[in-house]
């Protein structure tokens, strides 16, 4: 282990462990059996495959700018790098910029080898020809390392396939398997460069401009999801944002143009410090309890840990990537987000199938599942190419009066709410609870200043002591379920909505099937 130990000299001294998320020298434990092979896909200065073979140890490595062949003629240069820890197997995640190797490495291969004859990895390796048996997910059979000459201080080798019968000179294995083994990422991203960084770039509140409205989700029921078709991801019960970054600096905004960034100072400082020329995040901004589900009441107590949980990249580096499938805009939004540190954190997916996300949405309190489509573009407005399957009933309701306290206070004893259908608003019911004493006499003085004589709402009860307003006010209530006649049964008021329009509280009814 000490060999070991001393062959990592140079892996460590090229590296700021503090800085890097890549793998220390510590020893790691392995599994009996054969020995590791990986072959990392690396997005540096240059796109290459990092070869990398259990020998001695530790994980003997070779950089293969062009990568494996199947086709046995070519003849892949793979110059020898150091060694590297035997944790380094399972490595993958972006080298911050400015450290040694910067950029995305995915794991794109993993396996076990055996030398020809078997057991002589490190008399091959001597001799300058390792003789290879694989066993990965994508390289297999028998393949040749052939060192040829010493350059520029490093070793170069050949890298070629056997002819043993599995060799295929029709087949690209680079571009029929290009995806990680284990994430599944496809696309990936170099370092971003100082050059970047520094030149010329709009302000970010026009790049919002540019991408227009988000992209809104469909209610739906359990049965329009179909088993395959759809990525599943947590729903969080927060403020929708968009935020721009160009070099540093920050728009933040919410679906209705509200200012974010002075509302949380703290979210939109750590945005201006994402490693980026040029990006626009889509997520949510929530606070989270103490299971590390998102509470919209918490956003508006302050008591929750806030966050903006990223689900979606809408550009990046100058690039429209609206147009590509969810999948790629994915890819790269887990590369920009690759070290964010709260409160910057990846939306969460949800490896389960339907039924089980949603028992698991259940037991964890969420609000519930987004299921989307594979493959799909990013369209502004409401789509059914996005899904939204509600766990826990929540409302937005439009404000059109109230009832005073019956104490006789300056104060509301309830809210008179209405939803939207069509062109008018149609009364839903009203709320009591959920308000403190303090929240009570702050809406009366609000509500005071849009007063009408004849409610704006359509089906309004005829009640005594009612004051009607103009539907300027929106809030989100928690409910059990809708009544047969369009009320709200038991509802429980959770916060005001400053990022929602009165228009845009449509009864949240399951879509029907197509």
């Amino acid at each position: 282990m000490g060999q070991a130990r001393g062959k990592l000299r140079e892996y460590a001294r090229k590296r700021r462990f503090e800085v890097t998320p890549e793998p220390g020298t510590a020893p790691a434990g392995r599994k009996e059996g054969l020995p590791l092979f990986v072959v990392h896909k690396h997005d540096a200065r240059r796109l290459h495959y990092d070869l990398r073979l259990e020998l001695d140890g530790a994980l003997a490595s070779w950089a293969i700018p062009k990568g494996p062949s199947y086709d046995p003629s070519q003849k892949r240069l793979a110059v020898q790098t150091e060694d590297h820890p035997l944790a380094y197997a399972s490595f993958e995640g972006r080298i911050p910029e400015g450290e040694y190797g910067a950029g995305d490495s995915i794991l794109w291969d993993r396996g076990t080898f055996d030398t020809v004859p078997p057991g002589e990895g490190s008399q091959q390796r001597k001799k300058g020809h390792l003789h290879l048996e694989l066993q990965g997910e994508k390289l297999h059979g028998r393949w040749h390392l052939l060192r040829t000459r010493l350059a520029g201080g490093k070793q170069q080798w050949l890298f070629f396939k056997a002819k043993d019968g599995s060799e295929d000179p029709g087949y690209d294995v680079l571009a029929e398997r290009p995806e990680s083994v284990q994430s599944g990422r496809v696309r990936t991203r170099g370092p971003v460069s100082r050059r970047a960084m520094a030149t010329i770039h709009p302000e970010p509140g026009q790049l919002l401009e540019k991408v227009g409205p988000p992209m809104r989700a469909t209610p739906s029921r359990a049965e329009e999801v179909e088993e395959g078709r759809y990525l599943l991801e947590v729903k969080y019960d927060g403020y929708r944002g968009l935020a721009a970054i160009c070099a540093g600096r920050v728009a933040f905004r919410s679906r209705s143009a509200l200012d974010l960034s002075e509302r949380f100072p703290d979210i939109a400082q750590a945005l201006s410090h994402l490693e980026v020329a040029e990006a626009v995040l889509d997520g949510e901004v929530v606070a989270l309890d103490e299971r590390g589900a998102s509470k919209f009441q918490l956003l508006q107590t302050s008591k929750g840990e806030e966050r903006f949980a990223a689900f979606d990249l809408l550009w990046l580096d100058g690039e429209d990537l609206r147009g590509r499938p969810l999948e790629e805009r994915r890819d790269l939004l887990e590369s920009v987000l690759a070290n964010a540190t709260p409160p910057i954190q990846l939306g969460e997916r949800v490896d389960l199938p339907l039924a089980g996300a949603l028992s698991a949405a259940k037991r964890r309190g969420t609000e519930g599942i987004v299921a989307k489509r594979r493959g799909s573009k990013y369209r502004g407005g409401r789509s059914r190419d996005w899904l939204k399957l509600k766990v826990q009933a929540t409302q937005e309701v439009a404000v059109v009066g109230y009832l005073p306290i019956r104490t006789g206070g300056a104060a509301i004893g309830s809210l008179l709410l209405a939803v939207r259908e069509g062109r008018a608003f149609h009364y839903a019911g009203k709320v009591g609870t959920g308000f403190t004493d303090r929240v009570r006499e702050l809406l009366k003085e609000l509500l005071d200043r849009d007063r009408v004589e004849r409610p704006e709402v359509q089906g309004a009860p005829r009640q005594r002591g009612a004051v009607w307003v103009r539907p300027k006010l929106v809030a989100q209530v928690a409910f059990s379920e809708w009544t047969r006649d369009g009320k709200l049964r038991q509802p429980s008021l959770q916060g005001l909505r400053e990022d929602k329009r009165p228009e845009d509280c449509v009864r949240e009814e399951p879509a029907e099937a197509r």
